[in-house]
């Protein structure tokens, strides 16, 4: 009996032992990715400083977040990409589109190419299928779980609030235009619609899941202003 009491007592130590090592690896993973993120965001400042377009970029002072972005000229721009190959000139080599700012959330955060696990424990993922300029450019974050967390309060945007995409060919502002929960396999609010931007007018979009319904999504679209 006493054996039987050593061995339970053994086993339940050792699944103490295991939760704990579990919650400090996790605490690991998480400083070292938020190190990460930091670094990728300061990556993409430099990335827009040597391009010449930081000019009124948002940055944190003594710890008080704030956005002073002004929306670059259209027909300027429009000069600039009537010839331009956008994912060329928009990715850095290191993967980096820009930077988005959610200044109502105090949300200022990497984008990198593409929605794959890698990128979104650090970035904020683009979606491929969408845009990169003019159209609808589609983004997708987490809303927890991991340190880039960066769409975890996305649901408490208004009509109205305000959206910066900011890049090397320039910034574009949206308002928050829609908020609603569309299907996991709805990709209709994702793709692009660059063939049709002389008609519709250009739109932003930030997917992330919802908590308890694995098989929705929250989706807010933003257009350009």
């Amino acid at each position: 009996m006493k054996k039987y009491y050593i061995a339970s007592l053994a086993s339940i130590l050792l699944l103490i032992c295991t939760f704990l090592l579990g919650i400090k690896l996790n605490q690991i993973t998480y400083n070292n990715n938020k190190k990460e993120a930091e670094e990728i965001l300061r990556k993409a400042h430099n990335m827009l400083e040597e391009k010449n377009y930081k000019k009124g970029l948002s940055n944190f002072l003594n710890g008080k977040f704030a956005t002073k972005l002004n929306k670059t000229s259209e027909n300027s721009i429009d000069k600039v990409t009537n010839n331009i190959n956008f994912e060329d000139n928009i990715i850095s080599d290191m993967n980096i589109i820009g930077i988005l700012v959610i200044p109502k959330l105090h949300v200022e955060a990497p984008i990198k190419e593409g929605t794959s696990q890698e990128v979104m424990k650090t970035s904020i993922g683009h979606f491929i299928e969408s845009d990169y300029w003019n159209g609808n450019v589609s983004f997708a974050s987490h809303n927890s779980g991991t340190s880039a967390h960066y769409f975890e309060k996305i649901n408490t945007l208004n009509m109205n609030d305000e959206i910066d995409y900011v890049t090397k060919i320039g910034t574009k502002r949206y308002k928050v235009e829609s908020i609603r929960q569309i299907e996991s396999t709805d990709w209709s609010m994702v793709v692009g619609n660059s063939n049709q931007s002389k008609i519709n007018k250009n739109t932003i979009t930030l997917i992330t899941c919802i908590s308890g319904k694995p098989n929705y999504r929250l989706c807010v679209r933003g257009i350009e202003i």
